[in-house]
């Protein structure tokens, strides 16, 4: 087939319209990859200076960050929360510097800024552990004691970023305090049979729970704890300390004396301050005070006999010091709810107002029973006298428990 002569014409370029062709295409492609580059290096200046931005921004929500945090934890809440608040304007939407923010307007007293401030927060996240313990102590704050309680075991069960088993004893244990100081001792108690059952064998948490049990008018399980950490191990200062002091409150003087005299003589005692170690000296000297009025079943029947003799006369002085008329004595009547029965009790020992340290040497069953009556009339003084003072107080804290003065 043959093209046509007008056809083939059209179809074949002279030299300068190939030239002129070549130049319009060199042309767009110039112009094509200058925009091209043009286009990547706005890009790459538009990320460089995101990114630089964005560097800039966090680099100085960690600065402001930091200062706040110093502040929080050098005791200057006031200042914090400046810092805290550039800190989150730096890195909005931040949860840490929110919570801190909110900890640092609880700490400057802002109380009711806080409280709103938590609340946010807390809808957002109702099971934070974190949260809900600075509502708890907010609340504690304005005395809203249902609220707190709430919030302080809402906090126990919620979730923990870190060590959560730690964070929830620790909470625990600031909940008992928390019990103790709104004398509900009995919850506390409850409270603190879980904090047992959850604690580790480590002496500082062990110490810390004993010590909350005494708080919480339990000396029985403190004392358990504090003699076991004596069991195992060195001879620890703040157990022989405690040791001391709850045999002491459960009327046990002769171990009183023992674990004070230990506390006392330890090297660490020296880092007590003076108030504290005087006040160890005071309660071992009364220990000490109470044994010597004690006849102790240890000690030689005449020393035995001395001593029940001395507690007689010590217990008739204070009946005669708060109106009670004695047997046998000018005015002869017996005044008092309580003393009445018991002194006609007295009367009826045999030739009972000549007892002497021979008769009590000699006789036994009378000596014991003396001394059993010298504890029924101390109780009796107690609730119908005024409070005792000197040897009668000493008296009478062996008259109500006489079998624990030297249990083991």
């Amino acid at each position: 087939m043959k093209v046509m002569p007008f056809l083939k014409s059209q179809l074949v370029l002279t030299p300068e319209e190939r030239s002129q062709k070549r130049k319009v295409v060199l042309r767009d492609t110039i112009a094509l990859l200058t925009l091209l580059v043009v286009t990547a290096a706005l890009f790459t200046g538009t990320v460089f200076l995101f990114r630089s931005f964005t560097n800039l921004r966090s680099r100085l929500a960690k600065r402001w960050l930091a200062r706040g945090e110093a502040a929080l934890h050098n005791g200057h809440p006031e200042l914090a929360v400046e810092d805290l608040r550039s800190a989150l304007a730096y890195s909005p939407g931040q949860r840490t510097i929110e919570v801190e923010l909110a900890e640092a307007l609880a700490g400057a007293g802002r109380t009711q800024e806080a409280t709103s401030y938590f609340n946010t927060l807390w809808e957002a996240e109702p099971g934070s552990g974190i949260i809900n313990l600075q509502l708890a102590r907010l609340a504690a704050r304005q005395n809203n004691q249902d609220e707190a309680l709430e919030h302080y075991r809402a906090s126990i069960y919620g979730t923990w970023e870190g060590d959560g088993t730690t964070r929830r004893r620790e909470v625990r244990l600031e909940l008992i305090d928390y019990l103790i100081g709104m004398r509900r001792d009995e919850q506390a108690r409850s409270e603190l049979l879980i904090a047992v059952g959850n604690a580790p064998d480590d002496i500082p948490t062990r110490l810390e729970i004993a010590a909350l049990m005494e708080k919480a008018g339990d000396p029985a399980s403190a004392s358990q704890i504090y003699k076991k950490i004596l069991q195992h191990g060195a001879p620890n200062l703040a157990a022989l300390e405690g040791a001391g002091r709850t045999a002491f409150a459960l009327g046990n003087y002769a171990q009183a004396r023992d674990y004070l005299e230990k506390a006392l003589n330890h090297p660490a005692i020296a880092t007590q301050s003076a108030q504290a170690r005087q006040d160890l000296r005071d309660l071992l000297e009364e220990a000490v005070q109470i044994l010597l009025l004690y006849p102790s079943p240890s000690l030689s029947t005449r020393a035995q006999a001395e001593r029940v003799l001395r507690d007689r006369n010590l217990v008739f002085d204070r009946l005669g010091a708060c109106g009670v008329s004695l047997p046998g004595k000018p005015g002869g009547q017996i005044t008092g709810p309580l003393i009445g029965p018991v002194m006609d009790k007295w009367t009826q020992l045999p030739n009972w107002a000549n007892l002497t340290v021979a008769r009590l040497q000699k006789d036994e069953a009378l000596r014991q029973q003396v001394l059993d009556l010298v504890y029924e009339t101390v109780n009796a003084a107690d609730r119908d006298c005024p409070t005792p003072t000197a040897e009668n107080a000493l008296l009478s804290r062996i008259a109500k428990n006489p079998g624990a003065v030297e249990a083991q």
